[in-house]
């Protein structure tokens, strides 16, 4: 008898263990081949970052047209721009470019 609990006691020890899948695996696996998820939707801007959006882009397409007014008023005087017209444009060129980011910068965010 003991003999016989010794040898079922070791062939039981030795053999390896044969899981039955349970719920949690079977769910899991069903999930395989499926197609993916679509991603989430873009965030979209906030009414006040819509707001600034536009207003960047009037702001740049206004001070383009500045600078375009002083060029071409320059072009038809002798000596071309002044010193105070190239400060002036200097100016309109810097307040452009920091409008063109924030479009630049709202237009990224809409565009992720």
């Amino acid at each position: 008898m003991k003999r016989t609990l010794v040898i079922a006691l070791a062939l039981a020890t030795a053999m390896p263990v044969i899981a039955v899948p349970v719920m949690a695996d079977a769910q899991v696996l069903t999930g395989r081949g499926a197609p993916r998820r679509a991603p989430a939707p873009r965030p979209r801007l906030s009414e006040a970052e819509q707001e600034r959006l536009f207003e960047a882009e009037d702001l740049v397409a206004e001070l383009e047209g500045q600078i375009a007014d002083i060029q071409t008023t320059a072009e038809g005087q002798e000596g071309g721009l002044t010193a105070a017209q190239s400060a002036q444009v200097a100016e309109l060129t810097r307040r452009r470019e920091e409008a063109q980011r924030t479009v630049d910068r709202l237009e990224a965010k809409r565009n992720r």
